[in-house]
């Protein structure tokens, strides 16, 4: 939701703004350890996601699918992104 609300990607930008108690440090922590939770992973969450797209799409009367792709160098990481 801190995404989609603010419209941003940075990790100190997102525990600048995300609603907890806690210590600016604690916030940016919290969200690192989320990120790199395995339920995360490409396998498990996003393919399934564009799977079910696929599907829905060869559904619908509308048969084309557009896909935007992005992707960022994060420190060490690469990031991809589809939409």
């Amino acid at each position: 939701m801190l995404l989609q609300f603010h419209k941003t990607v940075t990790i100190e930008k997102l525990s600048s703004v995300f609603p907890q108690p806690i210590k600016f440090e604690s916030r940016r922590r919290s969200i690192q350890r989320f990120l790199l939770l395995p339920q995360l992973s490409i396998q498990y969450l996003w393919f399934p996601v564009l799977k079910r797209w696929v599907k829905n799409s060869r559904q619908s009367q509308n048969k084309q699918l557009i896909f935007a792709i992005d992707r960022t160098q994060w420190r060490y990481e690469n990031v991809f992104v589809i939409s």
